[in-house]
Protein backbone atom coordinates (compact mmCIF):
# COMPACT_ATOMS: atom_id res chain seq x y z
CA UNK A 1 0.00 0.00 0.00
CA UNK A 2 2.63 2.61 0.78
CA UNK A 3 4.69 1.72 -2.63
CA UNK A 4 1.32 2.54 -4.31
CA UNK A 5 1.09 5.76 -2.71
CA UNK A 6 4.61 6.52 -3.65
CA UNK A 7 4.37 5.90 -6.99
CA UNK A 8 1.14 8.11 -7.03
CA UNK A 9 2.64 10.88 -5.52
CA UNK A 10 5.53 10.43 -8.12
CA UNK A 11 3.08 10.13 -10.94
CA UNK A 12 1.21 13.28 -9.76
CA UNK A 13 4.25 15.70 -9.34
CA UNK A 14 5.54 15.00 -12.81
CA UNK A 15 3.67 17.19 -15.28
CA UNK A 16 5.20 15.94 -18.45
CA UNK A 17 5.08 12.49 -17.51
CA UNK A 18 0.74 13.14 -16.62
CA UNK A 19 0.81 14.63 -19.99
CA UNK A 20 2.03 11.32 -21.92
CA UNK A 21 -0.55 9.08 -19.38
CA UNK A 22 -3.29 10.73 -19.10
CA UNK A 23 -5.49 8.14 -20.07
CA UNK A 24 -4.03 5.39 -17.44
CA UNK A 25 -4.71 8.05 -14.75
CA UNK A 26 -7.92 8.40 -16.00
CA UNK A 27 -8.48 4.69 -15.21
CA UNK A 28 -6.91 4.48 -12.00
CA UNK A 29 -8.87 7.96 -10.76
CA UNK A 30 -12.08 5.60 -11.96
CA UNK A 31 -10.51 2.88 -10.31
CA UNK A 32 -10.52 4.91 -6.98
CA UNK A 33 -14.02 6.39 -7.72
CA UNK A 34 -15.30 3.01 -7.84
CA UNK A 35 -13.78 2.06 -4.58
CA UNK A 36 -15.30 5.58 -2.85
CA UNK A 37 -12.09 6.79 -2.41
CA UNK A 38 -13.12 10.08 -3.78
CA UNK A 39 -10.12 12.10 -2.32
CA UNK A 40 -7.60 9.66 -4.38
CA UNK A 41 -9.87 10.15 -7.61
CA UNK A 42 -9.75 14.01 -7.40
CA UNK A 43 -5.87 14.09 -7.04
CA UNK A 44 -5.96 12.00 -10.20
CA UNK A 45 -8.24 14.37 -11.61
CA UNK A 46 -6.86 17.24 -10.78
CA UNK A 47 -3.50 16.24 -12.55
CA UNK A 48 -5.50 15.23 -16.09
CA UNK A 49 -7.36 18.55 -15.79
CA UNK A 50 -4.03 20.11 -15.62
CA UNK A 51 -2.51 18.43 -18.09
CA UNK A 52 -5.21 18.51 -20.70
CA UNK A 53 -7.67 21.40 -19.37
CA UNK A 54 -9.96 20.71 -22.71
CA UNK A 55 -10.82 17.41 -21.70
CA UNK A 56 -14.16 17.10 -20.48
CA UNK A 57 -14.33 13.82 -18.81
CA UNK A 58 -12.18 14.41 -15.74
CA UNK A 59 -14.11 17.54 -14.81
CA UNK A 60 -17.56 14.90 -14.93
CA UNK A 61 -15.97 12.69 -12.57
CA UNK A 62 -14.34 14.82 -10.34
CA UNK A 63 -17.98 16.22 -9.75
CA UNK A 64 -18.83 12.65 -9.30
CA UNK A 65 -16.32 12.38 -6.89
CA UNK A 66 -17.28 15.52 -4.91
CA UNK A 67 -20.90 15.06 -5.15
CA UNK A 68 -20.23 11.77 -2.85
CA UNK A 69 -18.33 14.17 -0.63
CA UNK A 70 -21.66 16.24 -0.56
CA UNK A 71 -19.49 18.98 -1.70
CA UNK A 72 -22.42 19.99 -4.08
CA UNK A 73 -21.05 23.79 -4.92
CA UNK A 74 -17.84 22.47 -6.82
CA UNK A 75 -19.94 19.22 -7.72
CA UNK A 76 -22.18 21.66 -9.70
CA UNK A 77 -19.39 23.52 -10.48
CA UNK A 78 -17.47 20.90 -12.04
CA UNK A 79 -20.24 19.70 -13.78
CA UNK A 80 -20.45 23.36 -15.50
CA UNK A 81 -16.83 23.08 -17.00
CA UNK A 82 -17.56 19.65 -18.75
CA UNK A 83 -20.89 20.81 -19.99
CA UNK A 84 -18.80 23.70 -21.38
CA UNK A 85 -16.59 21.81 -23.32
CA UNK A 86 -19.49 18.96 -24.12
CA UNK A 87 -22.97 19.82 -23.97
CA UNK A 88 -23.88 16.40 -24.94
CA UNK A 89 -23.01 14.70 -22.57
CA UNK A 90 -26.81 12.85 -20.69
CA UNK A 91 -25.11 12.35 -16.97
CA UNK A 92 -23.66 15.63 -16.36
CA UNK A 93 -26.82 16.96 -16.28
CA UNK A 94 -27.70 14.34 -14.27
CA UNK A 95 -25.16 14.98 -11.41
CA UNK A 96 -25.57 18.50 -11.97
CA UNK A 97 -29.34 18.53 -11.19
CA UNK A 98 -29.17 16.44 -8.04
CA UNK A 99 -26.13 18.85 -6.61
CA UNK A 100 -28.28 21.50 -7.33
CA UNK A 101 -31.46 19.57 -5.83
CA UNK A 102 -29.04 19.89 -2.61
CA UNK A 103 -28.86 23.48 -3.23
CA UNK A 104 -32.03 23.58 -3.14
CA UNK A 105 -31.76 25.06 -7.04
CA UNK A 106 -35.26 23.16 -7.83
CA UNK A 107 -35.94 25.60 -10.77
CA UNK A 108 -32.48 25.15 -12.56
CA UNK A 109 -32.37 21.11 -11.24
CA UNK A 110 -35.50 20.96 -13.65
CA UNK A 111 -33.87 22.30 -16.58
CA UNK A 112 -31.32 19.83 -16.42
CA UNK A 113 -33.79 16.99 -15.79
CA UNK A 114 -35.43 18.23 -18.55
CA UNK A 115 -32.58 18.30 -20.77
CA UNK A 116 -31.57 14.87 -20.09
CA UNK A 117 -34.70 13.30 -20.75
CA UNK A 118 -34.46 14.54 -24.62
CA UNK A 119 -30.75 13.11 -24.59
CA UNK A 120 -31.81 9.84 -22.89
CA UNK A 121 -35.87 9.61 -23.00
CA UNK A 122 -35.95 6.13 -21.85
CA UNK A 123 -34.41 6.88 -18.43
CA UNK A 124 -36.70 6.52 -15.91
CA UNK A 125 -35.21 8.14 -12.81
CA UNK A 126 -34.99 11.32 -14.82
CA UNK A 127 -38.57 11.93 -15.55
CA UNK A 128 -38.57 10.62 -11.74
CA UNK A 129 -36.39 13.41 -10.47
CA UNK A 130 -37.84 15.74 -12.90
CA UNK A 131 -41.46 15.26 -11.74
CA UNK A 132 -39.86 15.89 -7.88
CA UNK A 133 -38.29 19.18 -8.93
CA UNK A 134 -42.05 20.42 -9.93
CA UNK A 135 -43.44 19.38 -6.79
CA UNK A 136 -40.56 21.05 -4.64
CA UNK A 137 -41.69 24.33 -6.92
CA UNK A 138 -45.14 23.81 -6.28
CA UNK A 139 -45.28 23.39 -10.00
CA UNK A 140 -48.30 20.78 -9.36
CA UNK A 141 -49.96 21.20 -12.74
CA UNK A 142 -46.48 20.40 -15.06
CA UNK A 143 -45.18 17.82 -12.56
CA UNK A 144 -48.48 16.23 -13.44
CA UNK A 145 -48.20 16.49 -16.85
CA UNK A 146 -45.04 15.09 -16.72
CA UNK A 147 -46.05 12.25 -14.47
CA UNK A 148 -48.79 11.41 -17.30
CA UNK A 149 -45.89 10.85 -19.67
CA UNK A 150 -44.15 8.61 -17.05
CA UNK A 151 -47.83 6.55 -16.65
CA UNK A 152 -48.17 6.48 -21.10
CA UNK A 153 -44.37 5.15 -21.30
CA UNK A 154 -44.82 2.67 -18.10
CA UNK A 155 -47.79 1.48 -17.76
CA UNK A 156 -47.46 -0.90 -15.80
CA UNK A 157 -45.00 0.03 -13.69
CA UNK A 158 -46.11 1.44 -9.89
CA UNK A 159 -44.03 4.65 -9.72
CA UNK A 160 -46.08 6.91 -11.99
CA UNK A 161 -49.05 5.99 -10.15
CA UNK A 162 -46.55 7.29 -6.51
CA UNK A 163 -45.56 10.47 -8.41
CA UNK A 164 -49.64 11.05 -9.46
CA UNK A 165 -49.76 10.41 -5.53
CA UNK A 166 -47.68 12.28 -4.23
CA UNK A 167 -48.82 15.44 -6.37
CA UNK A 168 -52.57 15.21 -5.46
CA UNK A 169 -50.99 15.45 -1.99
CA UNK A 170 -49.51 18.41 -2.19
CA UNK A 171 -52.94 19.67 -3.79
CA UNK A 172 -54.32 18.71 -0.73
CA UNK A 173 -56.46 15.97 -2.26
CA UNK A 174 -55.74 12.90 0.29
CA UNK A 175 -58.68 10.97 -1.38
CA UNK A 176 -57.29 11.06 -5.36
CA UNK A 177 -53.89 10.57 -3.69
CA UNK A 178 -54.94 7.39 -2.06
CA UNK A 179 -56.92 6.48 -5.28
CA UNK A 180 -53.06 6.74 -7.50
CA UNK A 181 -51.82 4.87 -3.95
CA UNK A 182 -54.21 2.19 -4.46
CA UNK A 183 -53.39 2.15 -8.27
CA UNK A 184 -49.33 1.45 -7.79
CA UNK A 185 -50.60 -0.85 -5.25
CA UNK A 186 -52.82 -3.23 -7.78
CA UNK A 187 -49.64 -2.91 -10.25
CA UNK A 188 -47.02 -4.13 -7.87
CA UNK A 189 -47.97 -5.20 -4.49
CA UNK A 190 -44.36 -5.12 -3.66
CA UNK A 191 -43.56 -1.43 -4.15
CA UNK A 192 -41.64 -0.17 -1.03
CA UNK A 193 -42.38 3.51 -1.94
CA UNK A 194 -46.23 2.49 -2.55
CA UNK A 195 -46.33 0.80 0.70
CA UNK A 196 -44.77 3.41 2.47
CA UNK A 197 -46.96 5.87 1.02
CA UNK A 198 -50.44 4.05 1.52
CA UNK A 199 -49.05 3.71 5.49
CA UNK A 200 -48.50 7.77 5.68
CA UNK A 201 -52.09 8.30 4.42
CA UNK A 202 -53.23 5.20 7.14
CA UNK A 203 -51.47 7.11 9.76
CA UNK A 204 -52.90 10.63 8.77
CA UNK A 205 -56.24 9.07 9.80
CA UNK A 206 -55.13 7.37 12.94
CA UNK A 207 -55.84 4.00 11.40
CA UNK A 208 -52.82 2.42 13.96
CA UNK A 209 -53.32 -1.16 12.83
CA UNK A 210 -53.45 -0.71 9.61
CA UNK A 211 -51.14 1.31 9.22
CA UNK A 212 -48.82 -1.16 11.09
CA UNK A 213 -49.99 -3.91 9.12
CA UNK A 214 -48.72 -2.06 5.41
CA UNK A 215 -45.17 -1.00 7.46
CA UNK A 216 -44.36 -4.53 8.53
CA UNK A 217 -44.76 -5.40 4.62
CA UNK A 218 -42.41 -2.59 3.41
CA UNK A 219 -40.01 -3.38 6.21
CA UNK A 220 -40.04 -6.89 5.32
CA UNK A 221 -39.39 -6.23 1.96
CA UNK A 222 -36.30 -3.55 2.41
CA UNK A 223 -35.58 -3.85 6.21
CA UNK A 224 -32.82 -0.89 5.70
CA UNK A 225 -35.40 1.89 5.83
CA UNK A 226 -35.05 3.36 9.17
CA UNK A 227 -38.37 5.84 8.02
CA UNK A 228 -40.46 3.07 7.52
CA UNK A 229 -39.26 1.39 10.92
CA UNK A 230 -39.61 4.84 12.87
CA UNK A 231 -43.23 4.66 11.04
CA UNK A 232 -43.94 1.47 12.69
CA UNK A 233 -42.73 2.67 16.21
CA UNK A 234 -45.32 5.34 16.07
CA UNK A 235 -48.54 3.16 14.97
CA UNK A 236 -47.18 0.75 17.47
CA UNK A 237 -47.30 2.90 20.36
CA UNK A 238 -50.86 4.66 19.76
CA UNK A 239 -52.00 1.07 19.67
CA UNK A 240 -50.09 0.94 23.34
CA UNK A 241 -47.66 -2.22 22.14
CA UNK A 242 -44.42 -0.35 24.41
CA UNK A 243 -42.33 -3.47 23.93
CA UNK A 244 -43.14 -3.31 19.80
CA UNK A 245 -42.11 0.19 19.88
CA UNK A 246 -38.88 0.16 21.87
CA UNK A 247 -38.06 -2.59 19.30
CA UNK A 248 -38.72 -0.66 16.31
CA UNK A 249 -36.75 2.62 17.90
CA UNK A 250 -33.75 0.06 18.64
CA UNK A 251 -33.82 -1.00 15.16
CA UNK A 252 -33.78 2.50 13.41
CA UNK A 253 -31.38 3.31 15.77
CA UNK A 254 -28.83 0.28 14.50
CA UNK A 255 -30.08 1.15 10.66
CA UNK A 256 -29.25 5.00 10.92
CA UNK A 257 -27.12 5.81 14.71
CA UNK A 258 -27.75 9.16 14.08
CA UNK A 259 -31.78 9.37 13.72
CA UNK A 260 -33.19 12.37 15.59
CA UNK A 261 -36.40 11.36 15.87
CA UNK A 262 -35.84 7.68 16.99
CA UNK A 263 -33.15 8.60 19.77
CA UNK A 264 -35.87 11.44 20.25
CA UNK A 265 -38.66 8.92 20.52
CA UNK A 266 -37.07 6.13 22.71
CA UNK A 267 -35.85 8.47 25.29
CA UNK A 268 -39.15 9.73 25.75
CA UNK A 269 -40.59 5.74 25.75
CA UNK A 270 -37.29 5.26 28.27
CA UNK A 271 -38.52 8.10 30.49
CA UNK A 272 -42.18 6.75 30.15
CA UNK A 273 -40.97 2.91 31.93
CA UNK A 274 -38.32 4.44 34.38
CA UNK A 275 -35.42 3.77 32.68
CA UNK A 276 -34.06 7.63 33.35
CA UNK A 277 -30.57 7.15 33.21
CA UNK A 278 -30.90 5.65 29.26
CA UNK A 279 -33.11 8.53 28.60
CA UNK A 280 -30.70 10.53 29.24
CA UNK A 281 -28.22 8.99 27.20
CA UNK A 282 -30.43 9.26 24.18
CA UNK A 283 -30.72 13.03 24.50
CA UNK A 284 -27.13 13.53 25.18
CA UNK A 285 -26.76 11.98 21.72
CA UNK A 286 -28.84 14.42 20.10
CA UNK A 287 -27.29 17.63 21.87
CA UNK A 288 -23.81 15.98 20.64
CA UNK A 289 -25.13 16.62 17.27
CA UNK A 290 -27.07 19.69 17.47
CA UNK A 291 -26.10 21.54 20.84
CA UNK A 292 -29.06 23.77 20.49
CA UNK A 293 -32.37 21.84 20.31
CA UNK A 294 -34.42 23.27 22.88
CA UNK A 295 -36.81 20.15 23.29
CA UNK A 296 -33.97 17.97 24.22
CA UNK A 297 -32.54 19.86 26.55
CA UNK A 298 -35.77 20.44 28.56
CA UNK A 299 -36.51 17.29 28.53
CA UNK A 300 -33.03 16.24 30.02
CA UNK A 301 -33.26 18.90 32.76
CA UNK A 302 -36.58 17.58 33.79
CA UNK A 303 -34.78 13.67 33.66
CA UNK A 304 -32.00 15.18 35.52
CA UNK A 305 -33.64 16.49 37.75
CA UNK A 306 -36.08 13.58 38.49
CA UNK A 307 -32.68 11.29 38.74
CA UNK A 308 -31.20 14.31 41.55
CA UNK A 309 -28.69 15.74 38.85
CA UNK A 310 -29.36 19.38 39.99
CA UNK A 311 -26.68 20.94 39.28
CA UNK A 312 -26.79 19.54 35.76
CA UNK A 313 -30.76 20.74 36.08
CA UNK A 314 -29.84 23.86 36.59
CA UNK A 315 -26.96 23.95 33.66
CA UNK A 316 -29.93 23.31 31.33
CA UNK A 317 -32.81 25.04 32.78
CA UNK A 318 -30.52 28.41 32.60
CA UNK A 319 -29.68 27.61 29.04
CA UNK A 320 -33.53 27.53 28.11
CA UNK A 321 -34.14 30.77 30.34
CA UNK A 322 -31.29 32.79 28.14
CA UNK A 323 -33.07 31.61 24.85
CA UNK A 324 -36.95 31.72 26.51
CA UNK A 325 -36.82 34.76 29.25
CA UNK A 326 -40.35 34.56 29.77
CA UNK A 327 -40.17 30.60 29.88
CA UNK A 328 -42.12 31.18 33.95
CA UNK A 329 -42.01 27.22 34.17
CA UNK A 330 -38.08 27.13 33.46
CA UNK A 331 -37.73 30.14 36.66
CA UNK A 332 -39.45 27.71 39.38
CA UNK A 333 -38.06 24.38 37.90
CA UNK A 334 -34.62 26.07 38.52
CA UNK A 335 -35.73 27.68 41.71
CA UNK A 336 -36.48 24.30 43.06
CA UNK A 337 -33.44 22.51 41.91
CA UNK A 338 -30.98 25.39 43.40
CA UNK A 339 -32.80 25.09 46.95
CA UNK A 340 -31.93 21.63 46.54
CA UNK A 341 -28.29 22.34 46.66
CA UNK A 342 -28.44 24.83 49.08
CA UNK A 343 -28.47 27.72 46.91
CA UNK A 344 -30.47 30.30 48.28
CA UNK A 345 -30.18 33.14 47.43
CA UNK A 346 -30.45 31.90 43.41
CA UNK A 347 -33.89 30.34 44.04
CA UNK A 348 -35.15 33.58 45.89
CA UNK A 349 -34.07 35.35 42.97
CA UNK A 350 -36.00 32.88 40.64
CA UNK A 351 -38.89 33.21 42.40
CA UNK A 352 -38.79 36.92 43.04
CA UNK A 353 -38.91 37.11 39.53
CA UNK A 354 -41.87 34.62 38.50
CA UNK A 355 -44.03 36.56 41.09
CA UNK A 356 -43.36 39.58 39.21
CA UNK A 357 -44.28 38.37 35.77
CA UNK A 358 -47.39 36.37 37.38
CA UNK A 359 -48.51 39.73 39.02
CA UNK A 360 -47.49 41.40 35.97
CA UNK A 361 -49.09 39.12 33.27
CA UNK A 362 -52.50 38.54 35.73
CA UNK A 363 -52.28 34.36 35.08
CA UNK A 364 -50.57 31.72 37.02
CA UNK A 365 -48.06 29.19 35.43
CA UNK A 366 -48.98 25.47 34.96
CA UNK A 367 -45.84 23.26 35.67
CA UNK A 368 -45.74 20.18 32.66
CA UNK A 369 -47.40 17.15 33.47
CA UNK A 370 -45.43 14.00 34.25
CA UNK A 371 -46.68 11.83 32.15
CA UNK A 372 -46.24 11.26 28.58
CA UNK A 373 -48.63 13.01 26.03
CA UNK A 374 -50.57 10.70 23.54
CA UNK A 375 -50.26 12.99 20.89
CA UNK A 376 -47.50 13.96 18.72
CA UNK A 377 -46.17 16.84 17.22
CA UNK A 378 -43.72 18.05 14.03
CA UNK A 379 -40.49 17.99 14.85
CA UNK A 380 -40.08 21.75 13.65
CA UNK A 381 -42.49 22.28 16.19
CA UNK A 382 -40.91 24.78 19.33
CA UNK A 383 -43.35 24.84 22.02
CA UNK A 384 -41.95 23.92 25.13
CA UNK A 385 -45.73 22.64 26.28
CA UNK A 386 -44.89 20.15 24.24
CA UNK A 387 -41.67 18.93 25.10
CA UNK A 388 -43.35 15.31 26.39
CA UNK A 389 -45.11 14.51 22.78
CA UNK A 390 -43.45 12.00 20.78
CA UNK A 391 -41.77 13.86 16.90
CA UNK A 392 -42.94 12.62 13.70
CA UNK A 393 -41.86 14.01 10.25
CA UNK A 394 -42.91 17.37 9.54
CA UNK A 395 -44.45 15.23 6.61
CA UNK A 396 -45.14 11.35 7.01
CA UNK A 397 -44.18 10.70 3.38
CA UNK A 398 -41.71 13.29 3.28
CA UNK A 399 -38.76 11.45 0.71
CA UNK A 400 -35.69 11.80 1.27
CA UNK A 401 -34.84 10.91 -2.19
CA UNK A 402 -30.82 13.24 -2.72
CA UNK A 403 -29.63 12.28 0.88
CA UNK A 404 -25.94 10.71 0.91
CA UNK A 405 -23.94 8.48 2.97
CA UNK A 406 -20.83 9.79 4.84
CA UNK A 407 -18.24 8.91 1.90
CA UNK A 408 -14.54 8.80 1.44
CA UNK A 409 -13.74 8.08 4.95
CA UNK A 410 -12.66 11.49 5.66
CA UNK A 411 -15.90 13.03 7.06
CA UNK A 412 -16.12 13.87 10.82
CA UNK A 413 -19.01 15.32 12.58
CA UNK A 414 -17.01 16.75 15.44
CA UNK A 415 -14.72 18.82 13.05
CA UNK A 416 -13.42 22.11 14.87
CA UNK A 417 -14.03 24.96 13.11
CA UNK A 418 -10.68 27.11 13.57
CA UNK A 419 -8.29 28.77 11.53
CA UNK A 420 -5.71 26.77 10.40
CA UNK A 421 -2.29 27.75 11.83
CA UNK A 422 0.22 30.60 10.30
CA UNK A 423 2.66 29.50 7.51
CA UNK A 424 6.78 29.20 7.99
CA UNK A 425 9.02 29.66 5.70
CA UNK A 426 9.51 25.94 5.23
CA UNK A 427 5.72 25.82 4.14
CA UNK A 428 6.39 27.78 1.18
CA UNK A 429 5.54 26.50 -2.52
CA UNK A 430 7.42 28.67 -4.05
CA UNK A 431 10.49 30.77 -4.41
CA UNK A 432 9.74 34.25 -3.07
CA UNK A 433 11.42 37.64 -1.92
CA UNK A 434 10.69 38.45 1.32
CA UNK A 435 12.32 40.27 4.27
CA UNK A 436 12.62 36.92 6.23
CA UNK A 437 14.19 38.41 9.51
CA UNK A 438 10.70 40.30 9.88
CA UNK A 439 8.43 37.45 8.93
CA UNK A 440 10.24 34.95 11.21
CA UNK A 441 9.87 37.03 13.98
CA UNK A 442 6.39 37.91 13.37
CA UNK A 443 5.30 34.28 13.20
CA UNK A 444 7.81 33.25 16.18
CA UNK A 445 4.75 36.04 17.84
CA UNK A 446 1.72 34.59 15.95
CA UNK A 447 3.08 31.49 17.29
CA UNK A 448 3.27 32.24 20.88
CA UNK A 449 -0.19 34.24 20.48
CA UNK A 450 1.49 37.22 20.47
CA UNK A 451 -1.11 38.71 17.85
CA UNK A 452 -0.77 42.29 18.43
CA UNK A 453 2.78 42.25 18.20
CA UNK A 454 2.99 40.00 15.47
CA UNK A 455 0.13 41.85 13.61
CA UNK A 456 2.90 45.18 13.50
CA UNK A 457 5.34 43.10 12.29
CA UNK A 458 3.60 41.83 9.39
CA UNK A 459 2.24 45.35 8.56
CA UNK A 460 5.65 46.35 7.57
CA UNK A 461 6.69 42.85 5.47
CA UNK A 462 3.05 43.69 3.74
CA UNK A 463 4.53 47.31 2.94
CA UNK A 464 8.09 46.36 2.11
CA UNK A 465 7.01 43.20 0.01
CA UNK A 466 3.31 44.40 -0.94
CA UNK A 467 3.61 40.62 -3.68
CA UNK A 468 4.20 38.49 -0.80
CA UNK A 469 1.02 36.38 -0.71
CA UNK A 470 1.82 34.32 2.54
CA UNK A 471 2.38 37.82 4.49
CA UNK A 472 -1.48 38.44 3.47
CA UNK A 473 -2.19 35.00 4.39
CA UNK A 474 -0.71 35.36 8.80
CA UNK A 475 -1.90 38.93 8.77
CA UNK A 476 -5.46 37.72 7.91
CA UNK A 477 -4.92 34.93 10.66
CA UNK A 478 -3.61 37.63 13.31
CA UNK A 479 -6.88 39.75 12.60
CA UNK A 480 -9.32 36.69 12.15
CA UNK A 481 -7.90 35.72 15.90
CA UNK A 482 -8.85 39.06 16.79
CA UNK A 483 -11.97 39.20 15.69
CA UNK A 484 -11.36 41.42 13.01
CA UNK A 485 -12.88 39.77 10.09
CA UNK A 486 -13.90 41.91 7.60
CA UNK A 487 -10.19 43.11 7.63
CA UNK A 488 -8.99 39.63 7.58
CA UNK A 489 -11.33 38.83 4.28
CA UNK A 490 -9.67 41.72 2.54
CA UNK A 491 -6.21 39.97 3.29
CA UNK A 492 -7.22 36.69 2.18
CA UNK A 493 -8.47 38.57 -1.34
CA UNK A 494 -4.91 39.63 -1.68
CA UNK A 495 -3.47 36.00 -0.68
CA UNK A 496 -5.63 34.07 -3.00
CA UNK A 497 -5.54 36.95 -5.84
CA UNK A 498 -1.00 36.95 -5.63
CA UNK A 499 -1.32 32.80 -5.82
CA UNK A 500 -4.81 31.06 -7.22
CA UNK A 501 -4.07 27.76 -5.73
CA UNK A 502 -3.95 28.99 -1.70
CA UNK A 503 -5.27 26.26 -0.53
CA UNK A 504 -5.03 27.26 3.26
CA UNK A 505 -6.16 30.88 1.85
CA UNK A 506 -9.57 29.64 0.71
CA UNK A 507 -10.29 27.89 4.07
CA UNK A 508 -9.48 30.29 5.98
CA UNK A 509 -11.56 33.10 4.19
CA UNK A 510 -14.55 30.48 4.52
CA UNK A 511 -13.61 29.96 8.26
CA UNK A 512 -13.90 33.84 8.91
CA UNK A 513 -17.13 33.61 6.92
CA UNK A 514 -18.74 31.12 9.64
CA UNK A 515 -17.33 33.64 12.26
CA UNK A 516 -19.12 36.09 10.79
CA UNK A 517 -22.14 34.12 10.79
CA UNK A 518 -22.47 34.13 7.05
CA UNK A 519 -25.17 32.05 4.93
CA UNK A 520 -24.05 28.59 3.96
CA UNK A 521 -23.54 29.91 0.03
CA UNK A 522 -21.18 32.51 0.83
CA UNK A 523 -18.33 30.00 1.97
CA UNK A 524 -19.70 26.75 0.34
CA UNK A 525 -17.18 27.75 -2.84
CA UNK A 526 -13.92 28.12 -0.77
CA UNK A 527 -14.63 24.73 1.26
CA UNK A 528 -15.20 23.26 -2.27
CA UNK A 529 -11.81 24.91 -3.54
CA UNK A 530 -9.82 24.14 -0.40
CA UNK A 531 -11.09 20.27 -0.45
CA UNK A 532 -10.16 20.29 -4.11
CA UNK A 533 -6.71 21.46 -3.36
CA UNK A 534 -5.99 18.96 -0.71
CA UNK A 535 -7.20 20.46 2.55
CA UNK A 536 -9.63 17.23 3.40
CA UNK A 537 -11.60 19.08 6.82
CA UNK A 538 -13.06 21.35 4.44
CA UNK A 539 -15.41 18.57 3.24
CA UNK A 540 -16.24 17.87 7.09
CA UNK A 541 -16.97 21.51 7.59
CA UNK A 542 -19.46 21.51 4.71
CA UNK A 543 -21.08 18.37 6.06
CA UNK A 544 -21.38 20.24 9.20
CA UNK A 545 -22.68 23.47 8.04
CA UNK A 546 -25.04 22.56 5.19
CA UNK A 547 -28.36 22.20 5.71
CA UNK A 548 -30.43 19.38 3.67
Amino acid sequence: MRFFLLIATFMLSSSAWCQLNTSRMMDVGKNALYFADYVLSIKYFNAVIMAKPYLYEPYFYRALAKFYLEDFTGAERDCNECIERNPYYPNTYEVRGLSRINLGKYALAAEDYEKATEYQPESHALWHNWVLCNIEMDSLTRADSISDIIVRKWPRHADGYVMKAQIHLAAKDTLLAETFADSALIRDPYNVPSLSFKAAMLLGREEWAAADTVLTEAIRLQPKDSRNVVNRALARYHQNNLRGTMEDYDMAIDIDPTNFIAHYNRGLLRAQVGEDNLAIEDFDFILRIDPNDVMVIYNRAELLFQTGDYRGAIRDYSTLIKQFPNFLAGYAKRAEARRRIGDHRGANSDEEHLLKEQIAHRYGYATATSHMGVKTRKRSDINLDDYQKLVVDDELVEEEQYESEYRGKIQNKEVSVELLAPLSLTDFQEAVIHPIPAFSEALEHLIMGELDAGLTLLNKVVEAQPAFAEAYYNRAYALGRLGRYTEALSDLDRAISLRPNFSQAYYNRAIVRIFMKAPFEDYSADLSKAGELGIYQAYSIMKKNQKK
